[in-house]
Parts: C-alpha cells; sequence; structure tokens
C-alpha cells in the first residue's frame, strides 16, 4: 500500500487508512455468507510476527515460502519515517520465510536492491518462487518504469529490480494510492485495489501484459460505490478475494470470495465468514494451491488457519494442472528447425505417451499431466542419428514449462539413416567404452524445484543403429557413469568463445551442445557461472545453481559469434569470480572453451597463480587446430593444473562432464 504524492511518509501511510476510512458510502450488496460451525481454529504464526506490523502477505502454491511486508526496520537502509499507534516505526520493506518440516523458519529481508529507504510493500511471489512482484515508489519510480518491480532469483542472488512499465507506469502518473496488488499463476494478469487517497474508498483494476507490455489499468465490475481493499488471485488463476465494504457482511471491512470471467464479470459474492470477518476490518487473505491453509492479517499479526474442516465454498476451485515440455530441434551445422518426431516413452514400462511432429521452424509442444513419471524421449529425424533424453516430471502444485532443445548432426557420408520408423527390432549391443547409463538416482533439489533432464550419449555412428518403434524400446541395465554420488560440490566458471571465428558447425553449435549434455546431469548444489568473450567479456551467469536448468539454457542457447578474442581478460574474470564464489573442499574450476584464436602463451602466468590459489584450469578447443596451437593449449591447461581435449561430436557427451565429477568428496 502506498501514496506516490508524500514522498516523505511513502508507502508506511497504509497504516492510517483503517483508521480513517469512513463507513458505506451506499447500500451493500448482496452477498452469502458462510457459516464454518467453529471448525476453524485461527492461531498467529509467532515465528514471522514481531513488535511491528506485518502485512500483504504471498505464499508459493506448494505452501513452502511466504513473503510479506514488516515494519520491523534493522536494515542498513532502514528509516524511521512516522508514528503508528504511538509506536515510531521504520519504512516498509519485504521479508521471506521457508518453512522446514512444517515450522516456519526465522525470517529474513530482501536484499538491498529490492528494500531500499523508499520504503517497499505488496510482495507477489511467482508459483515457482523464481521471481518477487513488489511495489516500491523509489524516487525515479515513474522514470523506471515503476511503482510495481520484478526482481528475478538466480541462484542466490536477486537481480536488480525491472519496472513493469507501460500502462501500469500510465496509470499510477494519475492514481495516487493502492492497497494491496496480486499477479496471476502465469504472471501475465495484474489485480490492483487502487485510490485516489487512504480516506477515500477504492476499486479493484486489471491489467493485462499483451505483445506490447502492459496495458492500462481497467476498473473492474466487482467494484462498489463503497471500499475495496486487499486482492489476491488464487492459485487457479480465477478466483478472487478481496476485502470490501461494499456488500453484505458482519461489520468493516470484510473478506470475500468471487470467480472472475475472461470478459471482466463475477460470479457469486461469497462472504467468507467467521473467524475471518468481524465487526472490525478484516483483510490479507492468502491460501496455499491445495485450499487447506489459509493465512490473513489481524490486528498486524500473520495468523494460519487449518481449512480442511471449513465449508467447501470457502476454497477455490482445485486447478488442473498441466506440464509442458517444449523446445526446438535443429541441425547443428545450419542451427535451422529440422522436421522431426519427437516420442515420448513411459521409462518404466517403454509403452509409447505422445507423438508430436515439430514445425517448419524445429519447435515442438507436449501437455503432460501433473503425475510424478519418468519418460524417455527420443528424437527420430530423416537423415539424422536418433537422439535420446530422460525427462523426470514431479507432480507440483503449479504448472511447470520444461525445455528441451535438440541440435542433430548428419552422420558422415557412408551413413544412411532410415527415412522413417520401422519394425522393432534389438537393441545392438553397445561397446564396453561407450554403455548406456541407468537411470540416476534423483537428488533432493533445493528450493525452488526445477524439473531434472538427463541426456544420454549418443550411439557410435561406426555402424547404423536401427530405427526403434515405441513401445518395444529395449535399454539394457549397465552401470551409470553420469551418476554424481559422491563427487564434491562444483563451482564452475564457463568461460565461452562467441568470437566470429567460432561461427563454423563444429565450434559454437557443437559447444552448446556440449555444455547443454553436460548441464543436465548436474544437482541442485552446483552453482554454474557463464562468462562469454569476444571483442569484450561479459558475465551472463553468476554463481547460479544448476537446477536453474531453464535459465541456463536459455542463456547458453542465445549466444551467438561475432567480434574478436578478449581470452585474457576472459581469464582473469574468470579467476575473480571463482574465487568470489568459491567452495571448501569443492571442485573451483574454470572451462575455457575456445579454437584458440588468441596469443595463449600470455595467459600462462595467470594459468599459474590461479592453480596456487586452489583454482583448476582444464581447457576445451573447438574445431580443427594446428599442431602448435593444441600444443599451446594443452601447456595452458597443465600450467592451470586442469586437462585439456579436443571437443568432436564422439566425445561431447562425456568430456565436459568428467570436469564436473573430477572432485570427490
Amino acid at each position: 500500500m502506498n501514496y506516490h504524492l508524500l514522498p516523505t511518509t511513502n508507502r508506511t501511510l497504509f497504516l492510517l487508512a483503517f483508521l480513517t476510512i469512513g463507513g458505506t458510502l451506499s447500500a451493500q450488496r448482496a452477498a452469502t455468507i458462510l457459516d464454518h460451525q467453529d471448525r476453524i481454529r485461527i492461531a498467529p504464526v509467532k515465528a514471522l510476527n514481531s513488535p511491528f506490523r506485518e502485512t500483504n502477505l504471498s505464499i508459493t502454491p506448494d505452501g513452502k515460502y511466504l513473503y510479506f511486508m514488516s515494519l520491523r526496520g534493522g536494515l542498513e537502509n532502514s528509516s524511521q519515517i512516522m508514528t503508528f499507534e504511538g509506536d515510531s516505526v521504520y519504512d516498509g520493506d519485504i521479508w521471506y520465510s521457508e518453512r522446514v518440516n512444517g515450522a516456519w523458519q526465522r525470517p529474513k529481508a530482501m536484499p538491498s536492491g529490492v528494500n531500499t529507504a523508499n520504503g517497499e510493500d505488496e510482495p507477489v511471489v511467482s508459483a515457482d518462487g523464481k521471481r518477487v512482484y513488489f511495489q516500491s515508489w523509489n524516487y525515479i519510480w515513474d522514470r523506471t518504469g515503476g511503482p510495481y518491480f520484478v526482481s528475478e532469483l538466480q541462484g542466490n542472488i536477486w537481480t536488480r529490480p525491472v519496472g513493469l512499465g507501460g500502462g501500469i507506469t500510465e496509470f499510477f502518473s494519475v492514481v495516487q494510492a493502492t492497497d494491496g496488488m496480486t499477479i496471476s499463476p502465469d504472471e501475465r494478469t495484474m489485480i490492483v485495489a487502487a485510490g485516489q487517497g487512504y480516506d477515500t474508498p477504492m476499486d479493484i483494476y486489471i491489467s493485462k501484459k499483451g505483445e506490447y507490455g502492459w496495458t492500462y489499468c481497467k476498473k473492474l465490475a466487482i467494484s462498489t460505490e463503497a471500499d475495496e481493499r486487499s486482492v489476491f488471485l488464487a492459485p487457479d488463476g480465477k478466483t478472487l478475494y478481496f476485502a470490501s465494504k461494499g456488500y453484505r457482511g458482519l461489520g468493516g471491512l470484510d473478506i470475500y470470495k468471487t470467480t472472475l470471467n475472461p470478459d471482466g464479470t463475477f460470479g457469486e459474492i461469497i462472504n467468507i465468514g467467521a473467524p475471518f470477518n468481524t465487526p472490525a476490518d478484516d483483510y490479507g487473505f492468502i491460501l496455499t494451491g491445495d485450499g487447506m491453509e489459509a493465512y490473513f492479517v489481524r490486528n498486524g499479526d500473520i495468523y494460519f488457519a487449518d481449512l480442511r474442516e471449513a465449508d467447501s465454498r470457502i476454497r477455490p476451485e482445485v486447478p488442473v494442472i498441466t506440464h509442458v515440455l517444449q523446445g526446438t530441434v535443429r541441425d547443428s551445422a545450419t542451427w535451422r528447425g529440422v522436421p522431426a518426431q519427437v516420442l515420448l516413452l513411459d521409462a518404466r514400462t517403454k509403452r509409447l505417451v505422445k507423438k508430436v511432429d515439430t514445425s517448419p521452424t524445429g519447435a515442438y509442444r507436449i501437455e503432460l499431466p501433473n503425475v510424478g513419471r519418468v519418460y524417455d524421449q527420443l528424437v527420430v529425424s530423416t537423415g539424422y542419428p536418433q537422439k535420446t533424453r530422460r525427462i523426470t516430471i514431479d507432480q507440483k502444485a503449479y504448472p511447470e514449462t520444461i525445455t528441451a532443445n535438440f541440435l542433430l548432426a548428419k552422420p558422415s557420408s557412408n551413413y544412411s539413416q532410415p527415412s522413417a520408423p520401422i519394425a522393432a527390432q534389438p537393441r545392438p549391443q553397445q561397446p564396453a567404452n561407450n554403455p548406456r547409463p541407468v537411470t540416476p538416482v534423483q537428488p533432493v533439489p533445493a528450493p525452488p524445484a526445477i524439473t531434472h533432464i538427463e541426456a544420454r550419449p549418443q550411439t557410435p555412428m561406426a555402424t547404423p543403429p536401427p530405427t526403434i518403434t515405441p513401445p518395444l524400446v529395449v535399454i539394457p541395465p549397465a552401470e551409470n557413469p553420469y551418476s554424481f554420488d559422491g563427487v564434491a560440490e562444483n563451482n564452475l566458471i564457463l568461460l565461452l568463445d562467441v568470437s566470429a571465428s567460432m561461427r563454423k558447425s563444429d565450434k559454437l553449435p557443437l559447444l552448446k551442445e556440449a555444455f547443454s549434455r553436460m548441464l543436465v546431469h548436474m544437482r541442485p548444489e552446483d552453482q554454474i557461472t557463464i562468462i562469454v568473450y569476444s571483442g569484450t567479456a561479459n558475465v551472463v551467469l553468476e554463481a547460479v545453481s544448476a537446477s536453474q536448468q531453464n535459465a541456463i539454457l536459455a542463456a547458453i542457447d542465445n549466444l551467438s559469434s561475432s567480434g574478436g578474442t578478449k581470452g585474457k581478460t576472459a581469464l582473469r574474470k574468470g579467476y575473480s569470480l571463482a574465487k568470489q564464489h568459491f567452495i571448501s573442499g569443492g571442485n573451483n574450476r574454470i572451462i575455457l572453451a575456445t579454437d584458440g584464436y588468441f596469443e595463449v602463451e600470455d595467459m600462462y602466468i595467470i594459468a599459474e597463480s590461479g592453480r596456487s590459489e586452489n583454482v583448476t584450469l582444464s581447457v576445451f578447443s573447438f574445431g580443427k587446430l594446428a599442431q602448435d596451437k593444441i600444443d599451446e593449449l594443452a601447456e595452458l591447461a597443465a600450467k592451470g593444473g586442469g586437462n585439456y581435449a579436443m571437443i568432436t561430436e564422439e566425445n561431447v557427451d562425456t568430456a565436459l562432464l568428467k570436469e564436473a565429477k573430477a572432485v570427490r568428496k
């Protein structure tokens, strides 16, 4: 809640709102009042509350993370800016807590950059816990797309907030106050309670995110001539909870539930009843994805309620959750889309589950039920060897999109690939030096959870393998060479050469494929930093958990080649970040990927110095190199204490993976 025309008091003036708002301005509209027959017990959440005021709650659908605004201060940028109920209070900040084994942990503040001395409020956490939307009337909000911003979690780092901008900024250039905001699960709809001041009634507005950004906020018909506040959109994306004085209630602001329709109309208005509503002002109601747990604010404290015995009408419809597996199939040389069949098999029974054809651009999309299951994903295309990946879907409280991109490389001219799937045949025995992996043991994912995708090594191309028609795929058991059991935590710094000389198909496209294949085997506790270098050296991702596969794969997928080669600058930056995020007892390793078009000998001293500080350097070359250049790169790796290898289609699966498994616990 905030009032941007009064910068000296800022957002926290919302505390006065409920003291000054008058009674109902017109006759109340009809509403059904629920009676829970005293079956609901409420209790304050002591671990989250402080002597100061907490409000504006937001929770992940799985009930694991809860965000809220607090006036408790205690931060470097906290400042006492007003008096509330006789107490001197700080500007508001955004805090959060994690629930572990059913107990909420001590709250932590969002970092500086999100929290400022200007006061922040109305946090809304995304379903996957990766983004937090919030309000800040900072002194340049109108020039930076505010007053609503979003920050993203990358590894353990929250990014610099970005303003939503568009019609939202335009709307708040003329509307002066807010009291609660919510974002839909797909993050494309924003609903906010807003008005011209806290001592006047507010209405409920909606903005949609379209092709050209957020639309100008439009008032919803649910608004009355009285006062509406404190909105919350349930995980089903259509059930709206809000506080109002304009409907039949128990006195003051009451909490109501309704269903929003796509055209802006709404369904039955339901007063959720006692013990949530009283003759006083009641607001701030949120609940988990299954609708069985609720949290709300009373007298500046956070309360919990178990809804299992409540009137079922208090809960939203349990949404039908569908996950999406999507990606592209492209030629590794041309980077163009490839016409292909994408097959999904149950990994246990080998039965065909789904089959789709790629679009002309090589894109595909498969919808999957919200059931924990392991799949084998096969890609079959005329003229290319078949590729396989293993996909693990975990049952979640929110829909998830999993991206799995494929790069297909045409074999040598003496190889002939069947043009279409043929009758099922036994899979030929694999050579001893290239066994197929069994399903690896899945690590317990660190929060927030990301679906784990595991790549399988390609079948050697010495003889053409027969194409396999589901559902009779047979994968012989073998020792899993990709298991990370007993492997130390990784702090990997990927130095990726994206200079103009890397454009050839056996360079940058193969580099992307190599790192993509390594990544899908890694664990959430492993951290990845990506530095790209050409004419300059730029940090793309810094210390990001390997569980954030979509973000890392997207960063790798978007690489393009141009410019010169600042290898020396990149290596210095790599060592700097390796030391900054150093893991004691871990695999602190720089992997330099290049075609060697720079003065390698100039980097020897840097490598030797870094090795003395327990950071290892390995070097991997791409493309055909002269022998003297190979010798130079191998010497660079030796001085850095690491390994050297020339990456080809044959060793792309294993060479880089060895680096991630190089240090044991």
